[in-house]
């Protein structure tokens, strides 16, 4: 993966995101990793995956769109 939204992150270079979905029963758990990031990397790389996976989860469950403010922020 490699983060555009500004020119600070996005000389951080790739980091790798893995995504892993393991059934149980009618539904699943996914587990997501993201790594190979350097020591020290600019902090906008961390915190967003909460926004992401709930946006994920919602559309998943609904087929509608997140509209919490910070789902907004970037649509």
């Amino acid at each position: 993966m490699v983060a555009l939204w500004s020119d600070e992150v996005r000389s951080e270079g790739a980091s790798r995101v893995t995504w892993e979905i393991e059934p149980v029963g009618d539904s699943c758990h996914l587990t997501v990793t993201h790594d190979e990031l350097r020591e020290g990397a600019n902090s906008e790389l961390y915190g967003g995956w909460p926004m992401i996976l709930s946006g994920l989860k919602t559309w998943l469950e609904t087929g509608e769109l997140l509209t919490t403010p910070g789902s907004l922020k970037y649509g």
